[in-house]
């Protein structure tokens, strides 16, 4: 049996949130330390990097069995989306970190991970602006400077004693990344050149309109630059750009070259779906659904020892609930969260008692916020005071 699988969809956007639901087999009685999933990618060198996180279960003790959780994933608008053309990727890992069997301190690791595409969330349309640009004899004229996948770029000309004109669309892109070991300059990420993708040439050296059929496939204009939420020393980034030109190339008469450059946005409008899904920023609800009214979950008594708080509750409902964690955090003066402690149980029966603890509370704090998860998706706080 294997001790973690995870469940998700197999692409998301940035900008919003993926669901991933989370199963953990127990062949045992244990203590954790930790259980969490990561979004990771690879950096240049082949070292991984965390872009996105979420917490599951911290230090405690789980009963033998199943415990399932949903959670949800934040995917920052940040995050540069995933494309095989710089071997950007990125991978869901859930691990668990464990008290090794016959020790009391050994860290064992379980973990399940799988590949997801991140998609690029469509940028909002800027201003479309006209182009006009006269050099040296060459007169250009476009109609605009936005274009989307799949449209012809028409460029009008007026050309004076020229013998040759072309028109070139390029490329610029590469990665960007920023740790401690290489600072800015990252000894890994080789220059690419820019990168001629069409090019045309005009028949009629007077006047004229030159076509660029844009590949359904191309990538869109874009400037991505994640860096970590936490901040250190060293800022990290991890980052992808890519920038469009049309260049001009043009020999007069006399021989002379004359070039330019006019920078264009690709891009690409939203669906229907995807602005109500931007407009929300909200991920797909996990899937478990089944609430609990919160007053069917009582606490019966409570018990504070020195630094140990043991805690009962009863399960006034009808339902048998499974994978039952309960996570006592104490607060102190009202604001500060200190360490939780979770007690996890395979089944509470209706009617029934259940007791959760928190061994290292203090002996001054009062109060405790505590959260009851089982593997229907329930999920009840709770408020505890002691006098």
């Amino acid at each position: 049996m294997q001790a973690v699988n995870i469940s998700t969809e197999s692409d998301a956007f940035i900008g919003t949130s993926t669901v991933v639901k989370n199963t953990f087999n127990l062949p045992e009685d244990t203590t954790i330390f930790w259980a969490g999933s990561r979004i990771y990618a690879k950096r240049p060198c082949n070292r991984d990097i965390i872009v996105s996180k979420i917490d599951i279960f911290c230090e405690g003790t789980l009963e033998k069995g199943e415990y399932i959780r949903e959670k949800s994933i934040p995917l920052s608008s940040r995050i540069p989306p995933s494309t095989e053309e710089r071997n950007i990727a990125y991978r869901i890992r859930t691990e668990i970190s464990m008290v090794k069997p016959g020790t009391r301190a050994e860290e064992e690791y379980f973990f399940a991970e799988k590949p997801i595409i991140l998609k690029a969330r469509p940028p909002k349309t800027g201003k479309f602006n006209p182009v006009e640009v006269s050099i040296k004899g060459i007169k250009i004229h476009m109609d605009k400077d936005h274009f989307q996948p799949g449209e012809t770029i028409n460029i009008d000309y007026e050309l004076e004693s020229f013998k040759d004109l072309q028109v070139e669309l390029i490329k610029n892109a590469n990665l960007s990344c920023r740790c401690p070991d290489y600072a800015p300059s990252c000894i890994h990420i080789k220059p690419i050149p820019p990168s001629v993708e069409k090019t045309v040439k005009a028949s009629n050296l007077t006047t004229g309109t030159l076509q660029i059929p844009l590949p359904s496939s191309i990538e869109l204009s874009h400037r991505y630059i994640w860096e970590p939420p936490e901040k250190t020393h060293w800022k990290e980034t991890y980052g992808d750009h890519v920038n469009w030109v049309l260049k001009i190339t043009g020999i007069n008469t006399s021989g002379e070259i004359v070039e330019f450059q006019i920078p264009i946005i690709i891009y690409r409008k939203q669906t229907p779906e995807e602005s109500e899904l931007f407009t929300s920023k909200q991920a797909p609800r996990p899937i478990l659904q089944k609430i609990l009214v919160p007053d069917l979950i009582q606490i019966v008594s409570h018990n504070k020892n020195n630094k140990r708080l043991s805690v009962s509750f009863k399960n006034n409902s009808k339902e048998i609930l499974t994978g039952v964690t309960v996570k006592i955090i104490p607060i102190e003066s009202e604001f500060f969260e200190l360490p939780p402690f979770l007690t996890g149980l395979n089944k509470w029966e209706p009617g029934t008692e259940i007791k959760a603890f928190h061994n290292n509370v203090g002996t001054n704090i009062k109060n405790f916020q505590i959260l009851i998860e089982d593997n229907h998706g329930n999920s009840i706080s709770k408020r505890l005071k002691i006098q």
